[in-house]
């Protein structure tokens, strides 16, 4: 391939280009992909990492971002190995600052030696940002979601900054559309506590509470259920089931096969995985709403009966 730099009418001399694809051509992809399945195949045939009913999940890529699992410190140095041999056989280069190892288990209370990548070493993370994912260390799977709601906030306010005067539902779609989404990214695939959710909850209240012009101790759950919406909870919920789906009608064995695993380990833990099988799963979520909303709300009226008779025996 061959390239030119163009400023204003003039051309730079003809210059070769060595390495790297075209940007934009349809061959691109192609072309790349070829050069990163062989990462995959060597270390499927080296069959060093995990496995889940017999299958092979040591190596997750997606584009150039490759993602290695192992059980053990020894399987993931040998892994690594593999993958520096192969990038020198292709004559690719890791960028190693952009590299970061990750223990999630019992032995995060271990102090690890950092990896080897080649003659260079891989330090371990607390915390590695994955697919826009911020996955933390422990003794369990864990999510960050401060970014998120960082995130979240920065697109609420450019919103809020250039549609004053603009009509509640317009304003309500915009946020939907373009803060909403921040804030539900890759929900369905998380596992997030009861406290996480509260939080990411209170961050959709207050676009609510400034649209509609409440103040931050009054309920909203009656504006949200009057707009024919749902709440961060039930959001995640229905997004959910509606992605065990996808996958569980999915012709792809892989994705298949690895739902059967989630299946049969969370089953009893997770509602979702239960409701995939129900009929009118979808309709259930949006009746569990209103349940849980007229609760709330009673259990409101009561604190509110309460702090009058309060005030009135005083």
């Amino acid at each position: 391939m061959f390239c030119v730099v163009k400023w204003n009418s003039s051309l730079s001399r003809v210059f070769t280009v060595g390495s790297g694809v075209r940007q934009g051509s349809c061959l691109s992809p192609v072309t790349f992909n070829m050069f990163m399945n062989v990462f995959i195949v060597n270390l499927r045939q080296n069959d060093i990492g995990c496995h889940i009913l017999n299958m092979y999940y040591g190596c997750l890529l997606y584009a150039d971002d490759i993602l290695l699992l192992s059980p053990s410190i020894k399987g993931l140095q040998l892994m690594l190995d593999i993958c520096f041999r192969t990038a020198c056989d292709l004559s690719l280069q890791f960028n190693c600052n952009k590299s970061h190892c990750m223990v999630v288990g019992k032995a995060v209370a271990v102090r690890l030696q950092s990896m080897l990548l080649g003659d260079t070493h891989i330090h371990w993370s607390q915390s590695v940002k994955y697919l826009g994912v911020y996955v933390t260390s422990g003794k369990t799977r864990k999510f960050d979601v401060s970014p998120m709601k960082r995130a979240f906030y920065a697109a609420c306010n450019s919103i809020f900054a250039h549609t004053e005067g603009l009509n509640e539902m317009a304003l309500l779609s915009l946020q939907e559309a373009y803060s909403l989404s921040i804030l539900m990214y890759a929900a369905p695939a998380l596992h997030v506590n009861v406290k996480q959710i509260n939080e990411l909850n209170v961050c959709w209240n207050m676009v609510f509470r400034r649209i509609f012009q409440y103040n931050k101790w009054e309920s909203v759950r009656a504006v949200i259920d009057g707009c024919g919406r749902l709440d961060v909870k039930h959001l995640i919920l229905l997004r959910r089931i509606q992605f065990y789906r996808r996958i569980f009608y999915t012709n792809d064995i892989v994705l298949h096969k690895l739902f059967r695993a989630l299946l049969l380990s969370d089953c009893m833990y997770d509602n979702c995985m239960i409701s995939v099988f129900t009929r009118d799963a979808v309709s259930n979520v949006y009746m569990q709403f209103r349940a849980d909303l007229t609760v709330l709300c009673v259990d409101e009226l009561i604190q509110c009966l309460y702090l009058s008779f309060f005030f009135l025996s005083i």
